[in-house]
């Protein structure tokens, strides 16, 4: 297997890996809640914790794009429901963490 096919197999997923990544190292390092909340960021309680956590959300859905891109050479159908098991857990991580410190 050449590099060209392992960049045709996974190149949406490696490109999700890097923006995952770029923005959650953004979050956890700058700690800018205004990255993520736009409009009205002051509303945010506890804004150190919200970006650290967010920004450890963005980097494990970052990680399973890139696993979903490596399942896939294997099995498509297990890379589907790699990624959408990915998903469902970082909505619910996601979720929770907002009522705790949003």
């Amino acid at each position: 297997m050449s590099f060209q096919d392992i960049i045709n197999q996974m190149g949406i997923e490696m490109l999700v890996f890097a923006v995952c990544m770029f923005f959650g190292l953004r979050l956890i390092i700058t700690r800018d809640v205004s990255i993520i909340k736009k409009e009205d960021p002051e509303s945010i309680r506890h804004p150190k914790e919200y970006t650290l956590y967010a920004g450890i959300l963005l980097l494990f859905m970052g990680v399973a794009a890139l696993v979903m891109g490596i399942v896939s050479f294997f099995n498509p159908i297990a890379a589907v429901i790699v990624i959408v098991i990915s998903v469902l857990i970082m909505g619910i991580a996601w979720k929770f963490m907002h009522e705790k410190y949003a």
